[in-house]
């Protein structure tokens, strides 16, 4: 159990480190684009904290669903096709999960949830297969030490 707490910690962490530097990048984006956000926040920071945070809870769904659907599988055996939809699916979850603890406000809309959805459902359709071929290289590099989903 702790082994799978811990694999599941660390695709969180690893996500939420990617989808930071993406955020981040957005963030730089929009500091440029709208130089007048600069006067309230730091829009570098603020896209980096909260793209993480999605990465984060996006890499813990995805792990928690892909162990619950592809348990019994070793990692050669996983397709990528369905990882790729474990990915999805534990993404686009989030901005709904956010949403229900209370993050949006008065202003967001019902389109402000679905573009977040599609994004987050993106990426993790994308993020998933490619951590996949990832560890896929690395258990061929070190057999004996890479049995994910056991």
């Amino acid at each position: 159990m702790w082994r799978k707490l811990r694999g599941l910690l660390g695709i969180g962490v690893t996500w939420g480190a990617l989808w930071g530097m993406l955020g981040a990048a957005i963030g730089v984006a929009v500091g440029w684009v709208f130089p007048d956000a600069w006067t309230l926040t730091n829009p570098i920071v603020e896209w980096a904290i909260g793209m993480g945070l999605y990465g984060f809870v996006s890499g813990v769904g995805f792990g928690g669903l892909l162990t619950l659907g592809e348990g019994s599988k070793r990692l050669r055996e996983l397709s990528l096709p369905r990882v790729a939809m474990w990915g999805v699916l534990g993404s686009a979850a989030v901005p709904i999960l956010f949403g229900l603890l209370g993050t949006f406000d008065a202003t967001t809309t019902i389109a402000d949830v679905i573009g977040a959805v599609l994004v987050t459902g993106f990426l993790g359709g994308t993020f998933a297969p490619g951590a996949i071929m990832i560890a896929r290289r690395a258990e061929l590099a070190r057999p004996e030490e890479m049995d994910l989903l056991e």
